[in-house]
């Protein structure tokens, strides 16, 4: 299958990869033009190689269908790689804040669509081909009404662990704006908790990294964990730093959890 048409304008350009990086890619199935789309920018050459080697090996229970496991291997390699965020489809330019929707649309929605276009035969094509966060709740609600998505709203007091699976992405609504995002398990290599997810988006922002990053956040069901940590007085999901190499959180670095603010209310999105 050649590569699909491009939703949007993007730079286009093509990174070394090592052999063991290829055959990852080759046993996932990663389309070409997402491949073409690996930032060939030498200082970020080696983080994108050593994490595309630790996609391939998963803890925890996988997803729960076809899909969702096609759309956790989508996001988990976008994050790993890095890819821009997409621009406007019309003149190219960076979509800023909505960025992070867009790549869920461009990166996941689109290629899953191009895939599986019998079984996603009555999601809208909108759907692949969305920058706002606003209509992509609105289509997500409607493709629910067919059976294709099942979407799930919970204001974040009370999200719970088990409420997030992987493959499935999130409209996460907060004072102040909103943020979309997706969710997969984490890389055996990090020796994290098998019930560990983390969060894998594309902020849009340059201050943020403006390109697809993993572990934007982590959300765990590890009751000791949540117990023993201190600074987790937020709610299930943890902002911080995340050590890629492997390793936990570094506890002694607290960040404060946008998302526990009165107001937040998290679309939980799952493929069916």
């Amino acid at each position: 299958m050649g590569p699909p048409p491009h939703p949007w304008n993007a730079c286009e350009c093509s990174a070394p990869i090592t052999d063991d990086a290829r055959a990852i890619l080759e046993e996932m199935a990663i389309p070409q033009w997402m491949i073409a789309l690996i930032p060939t920018a030498p200082a970020q050459q080696g983080e994108i190689l050593r994490q595309m080697v630790l996609m391939a090996d998963l803890a925890g229970p996988p997803p729960a269908n076809k899909l969702a496991k096609r759309a956790e291997q989508l996001l988990i390699f976008g994050g790993a790689a890095q890819l821009p965020t997409p621009g406007d489809r019309m003149s190219g330019a960076c979509l800023g804040a909505e960025g992070c929707t867009a790549a869920m649309s461009k990166y996941i929605l689109a290629q899953l669509k191009l895939e599986y276009p019998r079984e996603l035969a009555h999601m809208s094509d909108a759907l692949a081909n969305c920058q706002s966060s606003g209509e992509l709740k609105n289509l997500c609600e409607q493709a629910a009404r067919t059976g294709v998505l099942e979407v799930v709203r919970r204001p974040f007091a009370q999200l719970k662990p088990e409420d997030v699976k992987p493959g499935s992405l999130t409209i996460a609504q907060k004072p102040g704006g909103t943020h979309v995002f997706g969710w997969t398990r984490v890389p055996l290599a990090w020796n994290w908790s098998p019930t560990d997810k983390m969060a894998i988006g594309n902020s849009g922002l340059a201050q943020y990294g403006d390109r697809m990053i993993l572990a934007q956040e982590y959300i765990s069901g590890d009751p000791l964990e949540n117990v023993a940590d201190p600074h987790n007085d937020h709610g299930p999901i943890n902002s911080r730093n995340v050590v890629l190499a492997g390793g936990r959180p570094n506890l002694e670095d607290p960040h404060t959890n946008v998302y526990a603010a009165r107001g937040s209310d998290f679309v939980l999105v799952n493929l069916m």
